[in-house]
């Protein structure tokens, strides 16, 4: 619910002047957001999984063709994981963890046309994630009830991405740029095995899958390059 209301807050603040301007913009980026595993096998019952929350920040690259159309780049270090649970006791049994990854994105961003006066941009691309993770690794959670065996899948994986922005611009040209923007990935990257702390070698009790996909609510400050010339100053 608290996610659902950070992107109903973002989307509401539409009422702000959003334009678009030629010319390349630079800038920092950082985001908060929220991803999960998936099933692969069927759950026992006293298991359950959730949503985690997660960071990326980088350096974000836009460059307008005109006053509808802007393509943007950059590069992001991203954190973002799962949430486990074992509720065989009153209180629940948690297991989390965060990946590490590199993520390169490629959008194309159009002001959406639905109104004359509309000034929310829509958002289309790739991205391409490099995983930092250990190719195997041993997860227990606190009282080892139960283990976590991950295997990573792809250490390169695309994801295709969609969203919405609004975008505030100053008289100096510079953008201060909210965005609300899903990620989703088509391959698995890690293989989730839930194993029995207390016999590993015991065949596994289900698996679960990490696609790397998630929701992310994003804050960008782009700054006019245009602003960065020296004027050219004539001595007489």
């Amino acid at each position: 619910m608290k996610l659902k209301s950070i992107v109903l807050s973002v989307l509401m603040l539409s009422v702000l002047v959003s334009k678009s301007q030629e010319g390349w913009r630079i800038g920092p980026t950082a985001s908060f957001l929220s991803s999960r595993c998936y099933v692969i096998d069927s759950i026992k019952s006293q298991f359950n999984l959730r949503f985690k929350s997660g960071f990326s920040a980088g350096f974000a690259v836009q460059y307008g063709f005109n006053k509808k159309m802007t393509i943007a780049s950059g590069i992001n270090f991203v954190n973002k994981g799962y949430r486990f649970f074992n509720d065989s006791n009153q209180n629940g049994d948690l297991l989390k963890h965060n990946f590490n990854n590199i993520e390169i994105p490629i959008n194309f961003i159009s002001k959406l046309g639905f109104r004359s006066n509309s000034k929310i941009r829509a958002l289309i691309g790739v991205s391409v994630n490099y995983a930092m993770n250990k190719t195997e690794n041993l997860l227990s959670n606190k009282n080892n009830t139960f283990t976590i065996r991950e295997v990573s899948q792809s250490k390169i994986y695309p994801m295709l991405n969609l969203g919405l922005e609004i975008a505030n611009v100053n008289v100096a040209g510079n953008a201060f740029i909210f965005s609300a923007i899903y990620r989703q990935s088509f391959t698995n990257s890690v293989d989730l095995e839930i194993r029995n702390t207390n016999n590993l070698n015991s065949p596994k009790l289900f698996s679960m899958g990490y696609r790397g996909s998630y929701l992310g609510v994003s804050i960008s400050y782009l700054f006019n390059t245009k602003n960065f010339k020296r004027e050219d100053v004539f001595y007489y």
